[in-house]
């Protein structure tokens, strides 16, 4: 009977540790474990088996058994997790792959949900936030406080590529100029969606906010003077040519104290959070090596 029991008690090990493989490559990557790189994967195992340990730990808690995990929140799970894997049958090639049987992962996502509403009570009492140190806090990192000059834009582009008659460079002037004497801002998201060969174009062109910095240098030097609601003229970049109308602006600023206040008390939450968690983790497990001693 023992034998059975450990037996039991190691192949629910193994599906946990292929389970928490799968959420981690989600999470972190986007994609199922079989599309990490092998380094990845041999990160992210590691990375499970530490988090199963940690999990197993959690659930064997006197803090575990106060808790109720109903069907409905595993379901809601589970449809979570089949949106993140791609659809459906993604999903079931995943399972199938690492071994996991509907009951196996019903399992899994209920320890998972139990160890995440453990964690959230034990850190449930945040001490509160020293006024003085966040201010601290803020004057030493002005710069993630700071936002660099944004435009509100949209823009055509034609692509120059030669091996299409139609994308050689010469046409591919000629339509964006021919577009360019067309364009009005009335007329430009219609235009777009016709002609421009971006993504955009299915939402008329509207790239919306765009940080400075993070656009093509040769946009950006027009940008800086363009007025609001004015088609510019053609604009070459590596990408091609552009058409771009800037609807609003916002100037580069630093937020202030009270601006940056509550995202400065959400990171001091969260990492207080992960302390007192942290600290609980290593309790349990110390009771836990305890007892076997």
């Amino acid at each position: 009977m023992n034998t059975t029991i450990n037996n039991n008690e190691e192949e629910f090990t193994l599906q946990r540790q292929q389970y928490l493989l799968i959420k981690l490559a989600l999470d972190q990557f986007g994609v199922n474990p079989d599309q990490l790189s092998r380094s990845e994967y041999s990160k992210l195992m590691v990375d499970a088996k530490a988090l199963s340990d940690i999990q197993n730990l959690i659930c064997h808690s006197p803090e575990s058994a106060l808790i109720y995990i109903s069907d409905h929140q595993v379901e809601e799970a589970i449809a979570k997790l089949i949106e993140q894997s791609g659809d459906a049958t993604q999903f079931q090639l995943t399972m199938n792959k690492h071994r996991l049987t509907r009951t196996s992962i019903k399992a899994c996502l209920q320890e998972d949900l139990l160890c995440e509403q453990v964690l959230a009570n034990v850190s449930a009492n945040v001490p509160a936030m020293d006024m003085n140190m966040a201010r601290q806090y803020y004057f030493k990192n002005l710069a993630k406080f700071s936002r660099s000059r944004m435009w509100n834009i949209s823009h055509i582009l034609i692509t120059v590529n030669n091996d299409f008659s139609e994308n050689t460079r010469p046409v591919v002037q000629s339509r964006i100029k021919k577009l360019y004497r067309e364009a009005t801002v009335d007329n430009f998201g219609q235009l777009a969606l016709k002609n421009s060969e971006c993504p955009s174009a299915l939402e008329g062109g509207e790239l919306g906010w765009c940080e400075a910095g993070k656009l093509f240098g040769e946009i950006e030097a027009v940008l800086q003077w363009l007025p609001k609601q004015i088609v510019s003229a053609p604009i070459e970049t590596e990408a091609g040519f552009h058409l771009v109308v800037c609807h609003e602006e916002k100037a580069a600023r630093v937020a202030n104290f009270e601006e940056a206040l509550p995202s400065i008390e959400q990171l001091h939450n969260e990492r207080a959070q992960r302390y007192l968690q942290k600290q609980w983790i290593e309790n349990i497990r110390r009771r836990s090596q305890s007892a076997i001693k």
